[in-house]
């Protein structure tokens, strides 16, 4: 995979395509590697991150989120990982507009591997950028610098559903040490993945509303950026519902079939596909997304058919 080496502005041999929001920051990266549309960085972003473990309804909000304001020319910032950056990265290809999936590996080592289509599909339409050199291996350690430079490449981060403790919290509390700004969706007090945005809600975080609402929150930072399109920004909540699905793949309709009326364990549907646990995560994560599957505490079942 090729990539470009952006050098931290205050070097002598600083690049001028180092994102303007990061250069500012006293810890910023030496050095970034960046596959893809090198120029994405260059507009405003904003950063969407959640649990890996996502319900239905956040990872529907997180799509929608995602597309909307890729629709209307932010660049849409995650972390490529399981759930909520997913879905956030897949709504912004969906809607047209760019994406940026910020590495805790080197550029060649995508993690997890079952997200290797949407790497290339981010690195086609956006962009992918890591601070570590090519061939460096997950590390626990290396997780919580790249939510830092994640946050840092942000005008704000929206949180759309975490635990508490959690990874998004690091980068919410990183993106609050940077300056700027931190939304989180407003789950009840029993909502599984709700305790770490009723958190971030108790120390001052903005309450998520719509895109529009975010925006309209950023209008005063962003005089001096590219115009925005503002028409993407009167799409219903239900925008995503309404987009024509493409068709599902041979697997995922195997999968329904198996489901059929009744609800099953992820065990014995990994075993009847043939398929490792990863690759039906991944599977189900999508189908939950687009409407036809939802996790019940018996395992899972479908919801509609195709």
């Amino acid at each position: 995979m090729s990539c470009h080496l952006l050098h931290w502005g205050r070097q002598s041999s600083g690049s001028d395509l180092y994102p303007p929001l990061l250069s500012g920051l006293s810890d910023a990266p030496l050095a970034l590697f960046v596959s893809g549309d090198i120029n994405c960085l260059s507009r405003p972003a904003i950063a969407i991150v959640g649990t890996r473990r996502p319900s239905r309804d956040g990872l529907k909000l997180a799509d929608q989120m995602g597309y909307q304001l890729a629709a209307a020319g932010f660049l849409v910032v995650s972390g490529l990982a399981r759930g909520i950056d997913a879905a956030a990265h897949r709504g912004a290809l969906r809607s047209g507009g760019q994406t940026l999936a910020v590495m805790a590996t080197g550029m060649d080592r995508i993690y997890p591997s079952e997200h290797y289509r949407l790497a290339e599909e981010v690195a086609a339409q956006g962009a992918l950028l890591s601070e570590f050199c090519p061939g460096v291996v997950p590390h626990r350690g290396h997780f919580p610098r790249r939510n830092r430079t994640l946050s840092g490449l942000c005008l704000a981060t929206i949180v759309i559903e975490a635990g508490h403790p959690s990874g998004s919290l690091i980068t919410a509390n990183a993106a609050v040490e940077q300056g700027r700004e931190v939304f989180a969706a407003p789950w009840s007090l029993f909502h599984r993945g709700g305790a770490g945005c009723l958190r971030l809600l108790s120390q001052g975080a903005q309450l998520i509303d719509t895109p529009a609402a975010v925006i309209e929150h950023l209008g005063v930072h962003l005089s001096g950026w590219a115009e925005l399109t503002s028409d993407a920004l009167d799409y219903s909540s239900n925008a995503s519902e309404t987009t024509p699905l493409a068709p599902l793949e041979p697997a995922k309709r195997q999968l329904l079939t198996l489901l059929g009326d009744g609800e099953h364990d992820l065990a014995s549907l990994a075993s009847a596909l043939q398929c490792s646990s990863r690759q039906l995560l991944a599977m189900v994560t999508q189908l939950e997304l687009q409407g036809y599957v939802e996790q019940t505490s018996a395992g899972l079942r479908a919801v509609r058919h195709p």
